[in-house]
C-alpha cells in the first residue's frame, strides 16, 4: 500500500454490518472508506496516523468489508500531480555534451603548470534541527499536501524509534511542529530517511542558526 489507493465498503460488509465489531477509532476509519478519498486523505480525516491504519486497511480488506475503487487516468495524474503525457506528448531532452570534440588532426594543449588543489571549504556551524522545518521540506517536494503528508510518514518510519524516544518525540505534527533535535545521530538518521524515500538531501534551511 502507498496510501494513494481508493477503497470502498463491499456488499459483505452492508450484509454483515450490524454483526461486526470494532472500536470507534476503527470504526471511525472504516466508515470513511466511501470510493472517493485516497488511504492516506481517510487516515487524515478519520484522525488516524498512517502507521496505524495500514494494519487496520488491510484488516478490512482480509474480510472483505473493502475493495480497491479502480480510477481513471485523469484521476490519478490530479491526485499525483503527474503531466497527462498522452496530452502534452513525450517530450525527448537534447543530449547534454560533456566534452566537445577535438578537431581532427589538432593537438590537445599541454599543460605545463600544475594548479594548486583548492582547499575544501569549511562548513559553517549548524545547529539544532527544526522538526517543522523538516516536515515542510518533505511537504513541498510533491506539490500535494495529502500526498506530501504521507511521504512524511515514510520517511519518519524509516526512522529509529529509539532515537526518537531519546529525545522525547512521540509523534511528528504535521503543521508548526516547533521541536529541536540537538542529537547528532537522530540528525544524521533523519536525513538517511528523507535521502532513502525522497532522493533528496536535506538543505541547510532545515538547521537553526548555531
Amino acid at each position: 500500500m502507498t496510501g494513494t489507493e481508493i477503497y470502498k465498503r463491499t456488499d459483505v460488509y452492508e450484509s454483515t454490518a450490524r454483526s461486526i465489531r470494532l472500536h470507534a477509532p476503527e470504526w471511525k476509519l472504516l466508515l470513511a472508506y466511501d470510493g472517493q478519498r485516497s488511504m492516506a486523505e481517510v487516515a487524515l480525516s478519520a484522525e488516524v496516523s498512517f502507521a496505524h491504519a495500514l494494519p487496520l486497511t488491510q484488516k478490512f480488506l482480509d474480510q472483505g468489508w473493502i475493495e480497491e475503487q479502480p480510477i481513471t487516468l485523469e484521476q490519478y495524474l490530479k491526485r499525483t500531480g503527474a503531466p497527462n503525457v498522452a496530452a502534452i506528448g513525450s517530450v525527448v531532452p537534447s543530449a547534454v555534451v560533456l566534452h566537445e570534440p577535438q578537431p581532427e588532426g589538432a593537438t590537445p594543449p599541454i599543460s605545463t603548470t600544475t594548479a594548486p588543489a583548492a582547499a575544501p571549504a569549511a562548513k559553517p556551524p549548524r545547529g539544532a534541527m527544526r522538526l517543522g522545518a523538516v516536515v515542510d521540506y518533505i511537504t513541498s517536494l510533491t506539490g500535494n499536501v495529502s500526498l506530501g503528508q504521507l511521504l512524511v510518514y515514510r520517511v519518519f518510519l524509516r526512522v529509529p524509534p529509539e532515537l526518537l524516544q531519546a529525545e522525547d518525540i512521540v509523534s511528528v505534527h504535521l503543521v508548526n511542529d516547533t521541536s529541536l533535535i540537538r542529537t547528532e545521530s537522530l540528525q544524521q538518521a533523519i536525513a538517511n530517511a528523507v535521502n532513502e524515500v525522497t532522493k533528496r538531501a536535506l538543505p541547510d534551511g532545515v538547521f537553526a542558526p548555531a
